[in-house]
């Protein structure tokens, strides 16, 4: 029986719509992007016959050009790709089709289905989504046509001139006059786009254009063939997982599982999104769910999912997958904590790719659709790997074979279409780039690709499940057969059973020499630079100052509520002088090891959750007694007063000038203190000791007027700070709130509190023991066993997760590396081989994305 392939079946679902992409150019949105970029599926697209792939929001003239199968005849169709809404996309699609106005067919591909589209709130689309969308695009597109030709018409002239002006918009140029040329090739009849101007007969003779829109769910961005989570710019992870009310505390997180009704029938936007993809993901594996929840938003996506399942579904001959969703607020501690993960280190060390919705301004055309709600800002999932920072120009041993020249003059001979057209001197740029040995540092930035094996065995996969120190020993290892098998030798000592920095970029440059070396081993090359940088110290000292405080604080959590609020405090008052301190010394950069105070602040969190496990009934709002809270708030203020910069955080949130400019008041005048030999003569001049009595009054009320705009600062900040420790308070409370955590919380002698819920969740379903606020969802046929033939004694008993041989866990909210790695181990220690258990979650969580969170502008402070 073949196991399950989450990867294999993405790749699969993209030839199977192999008559679409020959022949296209193929436009992915920033999702989609993301998407196919982790699962390297573009080589596919070549091998499909597609002439390009292009980004949807950066959709240029040039995208016609760059064809990959050298066809110079002109393209008749595209493909565009989105893991957005098609409201949300419609302004880029509509942009990509005035690009390329000579094409005949334009096929859409959303991961949304056309059930979730009709269900979205604010949709503009109804139960027959797609088919409206496609009539809507039309009429928009028609239309914007129309208007072009009219503008063309009447600036013929000036079109002759010379250049073009791009605007930036891309909305009012459609097209240019060199793309008029194939336009009209492309049409069987030869359309005047002229033809609206005066004295002009109207004859549209432009070939029809035909619209189809498609459901694409495999739309999604997969660790390993059974690790997954959402595209971060996607509709489904942008989406809100709980609206603003007493229980909930950030929008990308799910409400606290009181277990109580909600007032109001509103479901989040994420629910239905969320329930749809799964739905379709589990049937495209041909596969059947028994589904299981453990938190109230996942009950809500379980009953979704139950009432779309059929007796069609049921009565099929499929395997069985048990899906297990939890809410991710029944644990955020274990997201919040600094783990024992390589994996995590990489996220958390590397920088991320911007994302391209933010940043990218376009404007949307005249009959826009209306768009969906306003979205998360989740961070993206492609780190970018600095290669280029490794084989630096320094080193006299790299062999870039004109690897820098020919890049450099590519990029000049391409940046020459926006400049004024003369020849490019490829002698000279050839000569420069010899002189200088410039080596494309910023060019070559690598990326993780979870499809990269060696020997069969995927990077990504193998590291997930290992910890720090086991995933460097791996990754050296994969380094060293590598070099091996390329009859490379290194002249470094190397030591087993441990990888230091030094062994791992020696052979890193050892493969990296020659262009072929490096393009065919870029896999590994890739993940031991990702390795590297994540180890370094600069990185490293951080991450273990977190796991270090992290302990410190659990510890104390096992002590007294005194012990852990002074040791928070601690924490708080080091971050905020060493930041202070670093910066009268004129050093942006900290000390190697030191928190910042924003760090402090997760660090606080923790401690609160932790305080609210051990110490419930300490204080009359919150785990710890009003005394012990006053010291935290004093401490918590100073540190703001030191350290305007974190005022970027929502519970302080226009207050950055007034931080500032306090800040800038107590620093020392040093212009003021102007020594006396420096004074001239003319400074006593008798006319101004008449004076002096004058400044001195309004110098004094400038004092009165200092202290009066500090007070008020203080009394505002000491309001803001209040509110910050009635969220920490809720914070606290996820135990006794939460009601799966709170049937369980009179256990004793747990053997793994160090473990996270996920690790102890499949260790008790593993072994069939009972799970408290464990729901199961009848199916259709369940349901009618109970309520018809159940009178006959013919009722059927649930089924229990343990039962199934495929096990789907999805953490609705997100997961993290150590949760995969626990998970794993769970499964290894219950002695069921037998079992396929794949993971998935709405995103991929490091701590500084919990404290952003929490704390950030998709928090309900």
């Amino acid at each position: 029986m073949a196991f399950v392939d989450v990867t294999k079946s993405c790749l699969d679902s993209i030839r199977q719509i192999s008559e679409h992409v020959e022949g296209a150019i193929v436009y992915l949105d920033a999702g989609c992007t993301e998407s196919f970029q982790l699962m390297g599926a573009f080589p596919i697209f070549l091998d499909l016959g597609a002439r390009a792939v292009c980004g949807l929001e950066n959709t240029c003239p040039l995208d016609a050009v760059a064809d990959w199968n050298g066809n110079f005849d002109p393209a008749k169709k595209i493909v565009i790709m989105t893991s957005r809404l098609l409201s949300d996309a419609h302004r880029y699609i509509l942009r990509s089709l005035s690009m390329h106005q000579g094409v005949h067919f334009c096929s859409i591909f959303t991961s949304i289905s056309e059930v979730a589209h009709s269900a979205y709130p604010d949709s503009p689309l109804g139960p027959d989504a797609f088919r409206e969308y496609e009539s809507l695009l039309l009429q928009d597109y028609e239309e914007l046509i129309e208007n072009s030709d009219l503008k063309s018409g009447q600036s013929v002239d000036n079109n002759m001139k010379g250049n073009l002006t791009f605007e930036d918009d891309g909305w009012s140029r459609l097209t240019s006059t060199e793309e008029d040329i194939p336009s009209l090739e492309a049409s069987s009849t030869g359309k005047n786009l002229y033809g609206n101007s005066p004295g002009r007969k109207m004859v549209d003779l432009r070939p029809k254009l035909v619209v189809s829109v498609h459901h694409f769910p495999m739309i999604l961005c997969p660790f390993s063939p059974r690790v997954f989570v959402l595209p971060s710019e996607g509709s489904i992870a942008e989406a809100c997982l709980s609206a603003e009310h007493e229980d909930s505390i950030s929008a990308g997180l799910p409400s606290l599982s009181t277990g109580l009704p909600s007032d109001g029938d509103e479901v989040p936007p994420a629910a239905a999104l969320t329930a749809h993809f799964l739905y379709h993901l589990v049937a495209k594996m041909d596969l059947k769910m028994e589904i299981f929840s453990l938190g109230d938003l996942s009950k809500t996506i379980g009953k979704i999912l139950t009432d779309m399942s059929s007796l069609y579904d049921v009565g099929r001959r499929k395997r069985t997958v048990g899906l297990l969703l939890i809410d991710r607020t029944l644990d955020l501690l274990t997201p919040c904590c600094h783990g024992d993960s390589l994996v995590d280190r990489i996220f958390s060390a590397l920088p991320r790719k911007e994302r391209t919705s933010s940043s990218t301004s376009i404007k949307s055309s005249q009959a826009q659709l209306k768009p969906g709600r306003s979205g998360l800002e989740r961070a993206s999932l492609e780190v970018q790997i600095p290669i280029g920072e490794i084989l630096t120009k320094e080193d006299p041993e790299i062999d870039d074979s004109g690897l820098s020249n020919s890049i450099e003059a590519f990029l000049s001979g391409w940046n020459s279409y926006n400049s004024a057209p003369e020849m490019v001197d490829f002698i000279n740029l050839s000569k420069r780039a010899s002189d200088e040995r410039i080596f494309p540092a910023e060019l070559l930035q690598g990326s993780l690709v979870s499809t990269e094996s060696f020997r069969g065995t995927p990077y990504l996969e193998a590291i997930l499940d290992r910890r720090t120190k086991d995933g460097a020993i791996l990754v050296k290892k994969w380094l060293q057969e590598t070099l091996r098998r390329e009859n490379m030798t290194i002249n470094v000592k190397t030591r087993p059973g441990f990888a230091s920095k030094l062994e791992l970029k020696t052979m890193i440059k050892a493969l990296a020499k020659k262009p072929s070396s490096l393009i065919k081993n870029g896999g590994i090359i890739q993940l031991a630079t990702a390795a590297l940088f994540a180890l370094d110290e600069s990185c490293s000292a951080r991450w273990d100052a977190f796991i270090s405080a992290e302990k410190i604080l659990s510890v104390n959590a096992g002590d007294t509520s005194q012990s852990l609020a002074a040791q928070i405090s601690d924490l708080v008052n080091k971050s905020a002088f060493a930041e202070s301190d670093g910066k009268k010394s004129g050093k942006k950069e900290q000390s190697q090891g030191l928190l910042s105070f924003e760090d402090a602040l997760l660090l606080t969190i923790t401690g609160y959750i932790l305080a609210g496990e051990n110490f419930p009934t300490s204080g009359s709002g919150g785990p710890f007694s009003w005394q012990e809270e006053h010291f935290l708030k004093e401490a918590i203020l100073d540190a703001i007063l030191e350290n305007p910069a974190v005022a970027r955080l929502k519970f302080l949130h226009g207050l950055t000038p007034e931080l500032e400019a306090k800040l800038n008041k107590t620093k020392p005048d040093v212009a003021k203190e102007t020594s006396i030999d420096q004074l001239d003569i003319d400074d006593f001049d008798d006319d101004q000791w008449g004076k002096w009595g004058d400044e001195e009054e309004e110098e004094e009320n400038d004092n009165k007027e200092q202290e009066y705009d500090d007070m008020q600062l203080k009394l505002e900040l000491r309001d803001r700070v209040d509110n910050l420790f009635k969220y920490l308070h809720k914070l606290s409370t996820l135990k006794s709130k939460n009601m799966p955590l709170r049937e369980e919380s009179n256990s004793t002698g747990d053997p793994y509190t160090n473990k996270g819920l996920l690790y102890k969740l499949l260790t008790k379903i593993l072994g069939k023991f009972d799970v408290q606020g464990l729901e199961y969802h009848s199916s259709t046929v369940g349901r009618l066993f109970k309520s018809g033939f159940g009178r006959f004694g013919l009722g059927q008993a649930n089924p229990s997760l343990a039962d199934q041989n495929v096990i789907l866990v999805f953490v609705v909210g997100g997961i993290n590396g150590v949760e995969v790695h626990e998970a794993h181990e769970a499964l290894s220690e219950s002695g069921r081989p037998d079992i396929e258990l794949i993971l998935g979650g709405t995103t991929f969580l490091t701590p500084d994305d919990m404290l952003e969170l929490l704390l950030g502008q998709s928090s309900y402070i």
